[in-house]
């Protein structure tokens, strides 16, 4: 929390601190998934875990995609609204790898 939200730099918008990023969300459910699917104390938590974040990411950006016709570079923390590049189908095309539960 001490960073989140903060500028990069004096007079710059907090560019990685605090934005929604379809590529970090995209190692987490990695994660997650191998976790959910390996025997061991946390793989129940896991499974709940990665469940949830991938109905969520999947959720916002096909509502935003719904709403605006684009799929973004970031995403508000706050709203969900997508922000800055758009049309942006580097990173944020990830969705499809989630959709189809590929993370190796």
């Amino acid at each position: 929390a001490m960073w989140y939200g903060r500028e990069n730099a004096p007079g710059e918008e907090p560019y990685w601190r605090g934005a929604v990023w379809i590529n970090i969300n995209y190692l987490v459910l990695a994660g997650l998934h191998h976790y959910a699917h390996r025997l061991g104390p946390v793989r129940a938590r896991a499974a709940e875990v990665y469940t949830e974040l991938r109905e969520i990411v999947v959720g916002n950006m096909l509502r935003e995609w719904l709403r605006t016709g684009y799929f973004w570079e970031q995403y508000d923390p706050e709203t969900g609204h997508g922000r800055r590049t758009h049309p942006f189908n580097g990173w944020s095309s990830l969705v499809l790898l989630i959709l189809a539960e590929k993370y190796q």
